[in-house]
């Protein structure tokens, strides 16, 4: 096809939409509702398997260390602990430290633990733990606690159950997150495609007679194509504006509640790439719905 031929096409293709006035305001109200309902539904998927996959990064090993552990014992197995694979991060709490936590968990609760002590400081030094992933978990607590390797170390607390349970759960969020993603974009191509499919109806005739006088396939399907891409990157761009600004005054409103289960979460998506999402998704849909709506006028 020539140049000359193809920008006559993208030519007719805007007078069309505009000829078509109500068709057209039609089409793009029902895109932009569609891609909104899918992008804020995804966003909320993708921030919830965000949540699910922080929480086992939020646990630690605990390991306490002998009563009698001097601090340079202390300093040495926190050195020999980093060298063990899959240990990403460790933090020596003294037990002055660990009494000061304790006292500030007595602040918050309104308990009485810290006066019960008299003045005496039972607690142990401790050595927190992270690990690369939640599954080396269970192998550095093994390493950790083998009494030959350390014997300076009195207890080692893993919740291992616990978080067995949370990347069980990680896990089934991330994939109910893709099947419920996946049924909505098949939703929202079937609104889309159901729109466009309109709009060639109503151009049957118009179709009908470019055939008749000898137009080819390609010339007939390029000008709607070019329709349904303008329809769905239009609302892509009306669906992206709707959901930033529903975002960010939602942000706005949880910004007041604090939650500790919020510590750690990976940032959100940010607005451009909301818009470049959608955009994309807005595209490939416009693309494919309209030449799928014209497979049986060009038969």
């Amino acid at each position: 096809m020539r140049l000359s031929s193809f920008f006559f096409l993208v030519d007719e293709a805007g007078k069309s939409i505009r000829r078509n006035g109500l068709m057209s305001l039609a089409a793009f109200s029902a895109v932009t509702v569609a891609l909104s309902v899918f992008g804020g539904a995804v966003f909320f998927l993708y921030r919830l398997h965000q949540f699910a996959a922080a929480q086992p990064q939020r646990f630690v090993i605990a390991v306490f260390l002998q009563d009698d552990a001097s601090r340079s014992t202390s300093t040495d197995v926190e050195r020999r602990i980093q060298g063990i694979p899959g240990v990403t991060e460790t933090r020596l709490v003294t037990k002055e430290e660990a009494l000061g936590e304790l006292m500030e968990e007595d602040r918050k609760r309104g308990t009485r633990i810290v006066d019960a002590l008299a003045g005496a400081n039972p607690l142990p030094d401790r050595i927190d733990v992270r690990t690369a992933s939640p599954e080396r978990s269970r192998s550095v607590a093994a390493v950790l606690r083998n009494e030959t390797r350390f014997p300076e170390v009195a207890a080692v607390r893993d919740e291992r159950e616990m978080l067995d349970k949370l990347v069980a759960t990680s896990k089934l969020v991330r994939t109910l997150s893709a099947i419920v993603a996946g049924l909505l974009l098949f939703a929202t191509a079937v609104l889309v495609q159901n729109t466009l499919r309109l709009t060639v109806i109503a151009r049957a005739d118009e179709i009908q007679i470019m055939r008749l006088v000898g137009a080819s396939p390609a010339f007939v399907r390029l000008p709607i194509v070019l329709e349904g891409i303008f329809y769905g990157v239009a609302g892509a761009i009306a669906a992206s504006l709707l959901v930033i600004l529903v975002l960010s005054q939602l942000s706005r409103y949880t910004a007041s509640f604090e939650s500790p289960l919020a510590v750690g979460m990976p940032p959100a998506p940010g607005p451009w790439m909301i818009l470049v999402v959608l955009m994309a998704t807005g595209l490939i849909l416009g693309l494919v719905t309209s030449v799928i709506s014209l497979r049986r006028f060009l038969r």
